[in-house]
């Protein structure tokens, strides 16, 4: 009887160890996945070209696309996603103070210029008295294309706002231009507008109206275009991990700056 006692321990002692084994295998497997939100094709794409590299070190990188400007930063900040790869650094400082989030940059990909484009004026100084002005909506968007018109001298802007201007900061407006604030995702519908003269947009938006950065009316500088690069971002607690380590290898890599360059007839350049 002691030696079938003993035999059953044996058999539930190695059944135990096999379970285990077959979960640590599993959760191993779930470790090695990087899940990254984007909104835009083109972060989508790049994130294609990483995957190669990311498999190289054994991971796979999933792409989660959503629609809106708040769903990925949600998502990350919900542990739904690792990482997200779809804003600049203010923007997601600005989730961060309104949702009381933990997000941090961890690593810039590229840089673009926000600028202005009209379908009746070649210039801003053509702008008729009291023209509409389309704009983006939310604060840190709002802000740099503020920026844009007082660098320009299409208005004035109180001092030392620097980027973060709004429409009640303006001190000086000689046209008496008028503000229509758009979502940033509809801005480019607002090109077509009639009452609108001038509408605020970034190249990643323009090819629906058949435009290019070359067919601005007023860009920004690199300077503040380096401002508002477009970050890959992730939690405070997930910064330093191996898994966001080989997602910050696998998108800054030649491949992938060639990719950067070549697919926006150069509106987007390259901040690694």
């Amino acid at each position: 009887m002691k030696k079938i006692f003993l035999a059953s321990l044996a058999v539930v002692a190695t059944l135990t160890l096999a379970a285990c084994g077959g979960n640590d295998s599993a959760a191993s497997k779930e470790n090695k996945e990087i899940t990254v939100g984007v909104q835009l094709e083109s972060s989508k794409d790049i994130l294609e070209i990483a995957k190669k590299e990311a498999e190289k070190e054994g991971y796979t990188i999933n792409i989660m696309e959503v629609s809106d400007n708040v769903a990925y930063n949600d998502a990350v900040q919900h542990e739904e996603a690792d990482a997200n790869f779809a804003q600049h650094e203010p923007f997601m400082k600005m989730f961060n103070q309104e949702k009381d989030a933990n997000l941090v940059a961890v690593q810039p990909i590229y840089y673009f210029a926000g600028g202005f484009y009209s379908k009746e004026y070649d210039d801003a100084t053509d702008l008729p008295e009291g023209a509409k002005v389309g704009i983006p909506s939310d604060p840190t968007n709002e802000g740099r294309a503020l920026a844009i018109l007082n660098a320009n001298g299409v208005l004035k802007l109180k001092e030392g706002v620097g980027f973060d201007g709004t429409v009640a900061d303006v001190v000086e407006n000689p046209k008496n231009l008028t503000f229509e604030s758009v979502d940033l995702l509809n801005l480019a519908k607002a090109y077509d507008e009639k009452d609108i003269a001038m509408v605020f947009c970034y190249p990643a938006y323009l090819k629906p109206i058949d435009l290019t950065t070359k067919d601005a009316i007023l860009l920004e500088d690199e300077a503040a275009s380096k401002h508002y690069a477009l970050q890959l971002v992730t939690r405070e607690d997930e910064k330093d991990s191996e898994k966001i380590d080989v997602l910050k290898k696998a998108m800054t890599t030649e491949e992938v700056a060639d990719y950067i360059k070549n697919s926006s007839e150069g509106a987007n350049i390259p901040a690694f």
